[in-house]
């Protein structure tokens, strides 16, 4: 019977092996657990910002100005309560979530809490606040927060110049969000930076788009 042996040299690129696919794994682990961590981060994130939202709407937080006016150009920023104008005379304000969609004082979001959970504060006080305006005057709302978030979307690269003019409902209610946050549609302006122009019921960029 004849009895052989590794070499210490094999035995050390089983041992040195061994140990790199250890520590594979546990990269590996490391990084399923940061991902997991910026997941609960972020989605902490957009609760807050939802909470802020909220607080702004009940609180009468007083809302910042879409357009500088001097400057003739628009900054959108998502988690900031903003003024887009008035409806029927009573003031539009609202915030952008990152998570998406817009919270409006017109119609404020609704937190859900459960099938069968009592309704607390917050539900009770978007409901009233929902109820203190007229069908007419949500849907005028609504109309206003569309222009809105297509502007976003467009300052975001998400949506094309093109687009914006084959939107019906966009080119309809445009000139009147425009002139309810103080946009001059007779002169050049910006939205985040990119240069735009209005002109016969056509928008234009008039930067190169990326």
């Amino acid at each position: 019977m004849r009895i052989s042996f590794n070499s210490i040299g094999s035995l050390g690129m089983v041992s040195t092996f061994q140990a790199q696919q250890q520590q594979n794994l546990f990269n590996t682990e490391i990084d399923k657990a940061d991902s997991r961590l910026e997941k609960i981060e972020a989605s902490r994130e957009k609760y807050a910002e939802f909470v802020q939202s909220c607080n702004a709407i009940y609180q009468g937080t007083t809302p910042a100005q879409l357009v500088d006016k001097q400057t003739n150009s628009i900054t959108i920023t998502n988690g900031v309560y903003y003024h887009l104008g008035m409806i029927n005379g009573k003031p539009l304000n609202g915030t952008a979530l990152t998570g998406g969609g817009f919270n409006s004082n017109f119609s404020p979001m609704i937190q859900w809490t459960g099938v069968g959970s009592r309704v607390t504060p917050e539900q009770e006080a978007a409901f009233r606040a929902h109820k203190s305006y007229s069908q007419a005057e949500r849907q005028g709302a609504n109309e206003l927060v569309a222009v809105f978030m297509s502007l976003s979307r467009l300052a975001e690269g998400k949506k094309s110049v093109d687009s914006m003019n084959d939107d019906a409902m966009f080119m309809q209610y445009f000139p009147k969000f425009a002139e309810g946050i103080g946009l001059d549609l007779s002169q050049p302006f910006t939205i985040n930076g990119k240069s735009f122009t209005y002109s016969q019921g056509t928008l234009q960029m008039t930067d190169t788009e990326d």
